[in-house]
């Protein structure tokens, strides 16, 4: 992004900062869905790639006016996660308690008994952000893995928002210490895991198709014996939110790491598959997950239990 586009970018939070300060909820979410709107018609690459993601999840014989329909709740659901991000005197403690259920607080608290550590695995899916707000408000010590803004004073405001509700944070190319840092000391982690940032990935089936995804969690999780929970927060229709805690993903301790990392990620994306069946407008990611279809082949989850992980000099490569 040029220093121009960094400006506005910082210009245009600040705004959304202020705005959300003064406005009352319900106008929020109103202006919220209004410029959610325009950005849909704007950016054609994004919606694009947002129609593409939800042809996989809906269906080939899914109507365009309903890909077109699904998407446009997309960008609306975005940018309401955004106005709640930045509006913290509207959606801070008070708002947390009011408004958001949390089911399987017991699965965390059978999971940290085992002493090392806690990672919820999710995604970029409702308001993602009020999950690891929550966690820090139940009182457990919670350090999030984030990728950085190319401009540091835009950065500088995400960060801020974040550390202002008690979530440690980590920027991703010191992901990998900070997490092991807190597992360490058994508290909790939070990463995503349906969204490449550049470096090594394994590849999973969802919904039948060959996608990759950051390597990161599984390896982590499996190098350390941390239990990795499956974790979503989906608004309900009256916009209020649950957090959904899933009980510790079991996987086989046979093969490789590779191969156990390819299994743990496999039985995550089921997790996510279920989640996106139920509503996927709320899933907010505007890249491309699938592979490419004319580099990779369709796989079978089997031949996927044998994939190997290639690191290269651009990233990684999947054989």
């Amino acid at each position: 992004m040029s220093g121009t586009g960094s400006m506005l970018t910082r210009v245009g939070f600040k705004a959304i900062t202020a705005l959300t300060g003064a406005l009352p909820r319900s106008w929020q979410y109103a202006l919220a869905r209004r410029v959610a709107d325009i950005y849909y018609l704007a950016d054609r690459c994004a919606r694009e790639n947002v129609k593409a993601n939800l042809r996989c999840i809906l269906g080939e014989n899914a109507s365009n006016a309903a890909v077109c329909n699904e998407a446009r709740s997309v960008f609306r659901s975005f940018g309401m996660y955004i106005c709640e991000f930045f509006g913290i005197r509207h959606f801070g403690h008070a708002f947390i308690d009011e408004h958001v259920i949390v089911h399987g607080r017991e699965n965390l608290d059978a999971a940290l008994a085992k002493g090392r550590g806690v990672i919820f695995c999710s995604a970029h899916y409702s308001n993602w952000e009020l999950g690891a707000m929550v966690v820090a408000r139940l009182g457990y010590p919670i350090t999030a893995v984030v990728q950085s803004h190319a401009d540091p004073r835009t950065n500088d405001l995400f960060v801020q928002q974040r550390v202002n509700a008690g979530v440690n944070v980590v920027a991703t190319q010191h992901g990998a210490k900070g997490a092991l840092r807190a597992l360490r000391r058994n508290q909790t982690v939070a990463l995503m895991g349906d969204r490449t940032t550049g470096g090594p990935v394994v590849p999973v089936l969802l919904f039948g198709k060959q996608a990759l995804l950051p390597q990161g969690p599984w390896r982590i999780a499996q190098t350390t014996g941390a239990a990795l929970l499956p974790t979503f927060v989906h608004r309900r229709f009256d916009d209020q939110f649950t957090l959904e805690i899933g009980s510790a993903i079991q996987t086989s301790n046979e093969g490789d790491l590779s191969e156990r990392m390819v299994a743990l990620a496999q039985a995550w994306t089921h997790c996510l598959e279920a989640r996106l069946r139920t509503d996927p407008s709320q899933w907010a990611v505007f890249s491309r997950l699938y592979a490419d279809p004319s580099l990779v082949k369709k796989v079978t989850e089997n031949e996927l239990g044998g994939a190997r992980v290639v690191e290269t000099g651009t990233g990684s490569e999947v054989e």
